[in-house]
């Protein structure tokens, strides 16, 4: 089995695509679904490996209800204090989990929110 993507839902497009982007995700194409009247970006890492599918449904403009419906994404980085501030630049939001070691101990990791409030760990092994 393969990770292939995740999707998450963004009332900005442009906004996220950026967000992404200044995680070093690429943004590999775009498809308009006229019948569902939706526009879908897949960032990609580069050389691939996995997806963010954001999704812009046209009209949508107001936040969508978190609730249980997503937890966060994961992406393992060089330097965590660098990428960290970097994203908070890019404008991601302090959640209140700045790096440091998971439980005091071994991987120090991260969370940012992105511009649509999911949350992404990053974690420096």
């Amino acid at each position: 089995m393969e990770f292939v993507h995740v999707a998450t839902r963004t009332t900005d497009l442009d906004r996220a695509i950026a967000f992404y982007q200044a995680l070093g995700l690429k943004l590999d194409h775009t498809r308009e679904l006229t019948k569902n009247k939706a526009t879908l970006a897949f960032m990609a890492k580069p050389g691939g490996g996995f997806a963010v599918e954001l999704v812009y449904n046209w009209g949508k403009d107001t936040p969508y209800d978190g609730g249980e419906r997503f937890g966060h994404f994961a992406f393992e980085v060089d330097d965590v204090e660098a990428e960290y501030a970097r994203l908070l630049a890019a404008g991601g939001t302090d959640v209140g989990r700045p790096p440091a070691p998971l439980q005091g101990e071994g991987h120090r990791i991260a969370f940012v929110a992105d511009p649509d409030g999911n949350w992404v760990e990053l974690i420096e092994r």
